[in-house]
């Protein structure tokens, strides 16, 4: 599998279509972050280390690899504490399934689920929200 960016092409009568692979992996983050249950996007401490030590726009935890023109997207979350993994790891794959086929026309070979961790409050937070005078 590949990793590069590459380009879908599209030709009209009037032209060519391209649709990069960061508009797709934005679309996948979009799609993912919708889902109940997702505190934010992961990716762990590569995409941390990219963040910080390249200043690139990282995809926001989703990985694209391309092979023999199937699409494949690893997508990484950290979810809320309490919350039904398994259930939030398939809504996470059905949202973004169809939110990248519905905007783009391409067909998603796989997509798959990587939680990267489980958000918990701070005790400092709770009280924080409660209005606590500690």
């Amino acid at each position: 599998m590949t990793n590069d960016i590459t380009h879908r092409e599209r030709t009209t009568d009037l032209g060519v279509v391209r649709i990069n692979n960061e508009a797709i992996t934005t679309i996948a983050s979009v799609a993912a972050m919708e889902v109940k249950g997702v505190h934010k996007m992961g990716g762990g401490i590569k995409k941390a280390l990219h963040e910080v030590f390249l200043r690139g726009h990282s995809s926001s935890g989703v990985k694209i690899s391309v092979k023999d023109s199937e699409i494949k997207l690893v997508v990484s979350i950290i979810v809320d504490y309490g919350i039904d993994i398994p259930r939030v790891a398939d809504g996470v794959q059905d949202s973004v399934k169809h939110a990248v086929e519905k905007m783009t026309g391409l067909v998603m070979s796989e997509v798959d689920v990587v939680v990267d961790g489980v958000y918990t409050p701070s005790l400092y937070d709770k009280d924080k929200r409660r209005g606590s005078n500690i």
